[in-house]
């Protein structure tokens, strides 16, 4: 599938599970905030979203992916950041699950109607979690709710171009052996609670010139390798110029973390960024294996690829 080519992608993490100050920046590639010169404190929260600035031919369009939690920390951020719901021109949510559509209807409202949404025809199927400590859930995204806030839905099974910028890949094609849904996460489908299988998350990705591709994962359920893999096949790129977004590792244990810190070697990206769901004991590896390319997803990095 042909991909357009961008002159620059810049990703600005508006809402993640980390905040750090003393993070530090690589002038020109990642860049944190400047705490002390926004107009306010920003805020860390379970969940995530991001503001994306695409620029193609000299023309610069902005689309944000995922919503957060709840709407409190996405706003008090998006406000610190100087960026307002009206100047999205298209909003992605990466998959069905409330940390990543939580401030979703209030920003519809904010908007006004008439903004695009993308998202997977499976979204919409209640969403349940089996934890040691109990059951979570159900949590549901009511399409109608979407329609009454005046979403233009976008709503996509296979691959799909968002606003002939950037690729969503549809449901992704497990390539590798080690990469499943983990057992607890399940869904309710014509009222029967089955198996999570994921098909709703799809991983964004955009393609550089003379860099590649910048691919992002909202929880990476599906496999981050996986993601990244069927990126490379629906597109035919094969150099990865960045890599970002939740992996949910440590909760698969610590094989799935080698495995998949292995399988990340071997798409050698130019630049990694996790956060959210990934997990510190995965984290703490990723940051052992990849010492110059590794970077931890904070509130207020900008990633900033091409021109």
């Amino acid at each position: 599938m042909q991909i357009p080519v961008l002159s620059s992608v810049t990703v600005e993490i508006l809402v993640d599970n980390f905040f750090d100050v003393f993070e530090p920046s690589k002038p020109g590639l990642v860049e944190r905030a400047a705490v002390g010169r926004l107009p306010k404190p920003l805020m860390a929260a379970h969940g995530l979203s991001f503001w994306l600035t695409l620029t193609q031919d000299g023309r610069t369009s902005q689309i944000m992916m995922d919503t957060a939690n709840s709407p409190l920390p996405l706003f008090n951020n998006m406000e610190a950041l100087g960026h307002q719901p009206g100047d999205a021109e298209a909003l992605v949510v990466s998959h069905g699950h409330p940390d990543h559509y939580g401030g979703l209807l209030e920003y519809l409202n904010r908007q006004g109607p008439g903004l695009p949404v993308y998202l997977h025809e499976d979204c919409y199927f209640p969403k349940l979690l089996i934890t040691p400590r109990g059951r979570v859930g159900p949590w549901k995204l009511e399409r109608q709710e979407l329609l009454n806030r005046g979403a233009e839905l976008r709503e996509n099974r296979d691959p799909v171009l968002v606003q002939d910028l950037a690729l969503l890949t549809g449901t992704v094609e497990a390539s590798t052996p080690y990469e499943t849904p983990l057992p607890g996460a399940k869904r309710v489908v014509n009222g029967n609670e089955e198996h999570d299988p994921f098909t709703d998350e799809q991983a964004l990705v955009m393609n550089v010139k003379n860099k590649g591709l910048v691919v992002i994962g909202g929880c990476s359920h599906p496999g981050i390798v996986n993601m990244v893999k069927y990126a490379q096949k629906l597109t035919g790129v094969d150099h990865v110029a960045a890599i970002l977004g939740g992996f949910h590792l440590t909760a698969g244990g610590e094989q799935l973390i080698k495995d998949t810190i292995q399988g990340l070697k071997e798409l050698q990206p130019e630049v990694i960024l996790a956060g959210h769901c990934t997990g510190f004991k995965a984290l703490t590896q990723l940051a052992l294996n990849f010492p110059d390319i590794f970077m931890v997803s904070c509130v207020g990095t900008k990633l900033m690829i091409g021109e």
